[in-house]
């Protein structure tokens, strides 16, 4: 593998009882990797331990520079869309924070409040903050999950070109396994407290949403969902 990015070895998280051990993950820089596995298997907790907001045994060796985006948008309701933005800058930086209202598509939108504003469109926000600073390494906590199907799916393309236009690496929490093939390099299953299996990607991207109703795609989706 080419130099790691994030390197996980070891990995153990405990609470009253044990609830990640023997978790181990690479990633080279730019990579999107998906984790998919049952409600309660320990997705989240791996985000947080990656995120440094839990205590954990092992190693764990990632950028200093990063984000994380959750499933309830976690938006300022006091602030309006620049300033929910602008508050993911060093500096108050207006120009900045409105070429990513403009990558984000919430143009005429800058002065809205999020409660104005649609789950889709919030998430955008939450996004949009995440990657305004620039952030070596981005998490993301299921941000779709609140999403009805039609907004996912917009969603889920936005985000595959947003992902590709930025090179960022990338690790995303999700129960979609469609999502997980659609914007992943590598999907990882999580069971039994560890990353049980690996799934590499063969679809070169960007990808478009139809490449769900491909033969070979739902074919992975299925043996993914055997493994969960």
């Amino acid at each position: 593998m080419a130099k790691e990015h994030v390197s996980v070895k070891g990995l153990a998280v405990e609470f009253n009882e044990r609830v990640l051990e023997d978790v181990f993950l690479q990633m080279r820089k730019g990579e999107f990797v998906s984790i998919v596995g049952k409600s309660g298997s320990g997705k989240t907790t791996f985000l947080n331990a990656l995120a440094g907001l839990v205590p954990v045994k092992g190693e764990i060796r990632r950028p200093k520079q990063l984000a994380m985006v959750f499933q309830n948008y976690s938006l300022f309701p006091w602030m309006n869309i620049k300033e929910n933005i602008a508050f993911g800058l060093k500096e108050n930086d207006e120009k900045k924070a409105q070429e990513i209202i403009e990558k984000i598509g919430l143009c005429g939108k800058e002065y809205f409040y999020p409660k104005q504003l649609s789950g889709g469109q919030q998430q955008r926000v939450a996004i949009g903050r995440a990657i305004a600073a620039k952030p070596e390494l981005i998490l993301l906590d299921e941000p779709f999950a609140n999403l009805d199907s039609f907004s996912r799916m917009q969603m889920q393309d936005w985000l595959n070109g947003i992902a590709n236009e930025s090179k960022t690496t990338t690790i995303l929490v999700t129960h979609d396994v469609d999502e997980a093939i659609l914007l992943s390099d590598r999907v990882f299953v999580l069971k039994d407290k560890s990353l049980q299996q690996e799934f590499t990607i063969p679809f070169t991207k960007p990808r478009k949403n139809e490449i769900r109703y491909d033969q070979l795609f739902q074919e992975l989706k299925k043996e993914i969902i055997k493994s969960i």
